[in-house]
């Protein structure tokens, strides 16, 4: 790896999702997007609901690959960068999101009071939701 690369590992609770070298990174922090090149400052942030971009390869030939993100955490230290995500998929490997399972969901969040499972439905929702218009975005 040299000077002008990051490293960058994905990690889902399944199995690592991605593994390489990358020239920057995007990813969705729970307050907004956070970009990452080589030579970031250390940090650590908590990670939302949404999408990781890796762009790898060249600048004259550079390629982005898409990840679904389910919160978690990413760190950034000496150019390498680890997200660990609650669940994390390629975007190429999302299925569609079924209608019934949204309608399922809203009407199990209407119907429940306690908060706890309430909380639990709505990021199952959400998530639902990112991961179709992300699927939506890659069309």
């Amino acid at each position: 790896m040299s000077d002008n690369t990051l490293q960058v590992d994905i990690i889902s609770p399944e199995k690592p999702v991605y593994n390489g070298a990358a020239l920057s990174l995007v990813a969705m922090a729970h307050d907004g997007e956070v970009g990452i090149l080589p030579g970031h400052a250390p940090m650590v942030t908590r990670l939302g609901i949404g999408e990781v971009r890796v762009t790898r390869g060249t600048l004259a030939n550079a390629v982005t690959d898409r990840f679904a993100i389910r919160q978690g955490y990413l760190q950034v230290a000496d150019n390498k960068v680890v997200v660990l995500s609650e669940d994390a998929k390629a975007i190429s490997d999302l299925k569609g999101v079924k209608p019934e399972d949204l309608q399922r969901l809203k009407a199990e969040l209407a119907a429940t009071t306690d908060t706890a499972e309430r909380a639990k439905l709505q990021a199952d929702l959400d998530w639902l939701l990112a991961c179709d218009k992300l699927l939506q975005g890659s069309k």
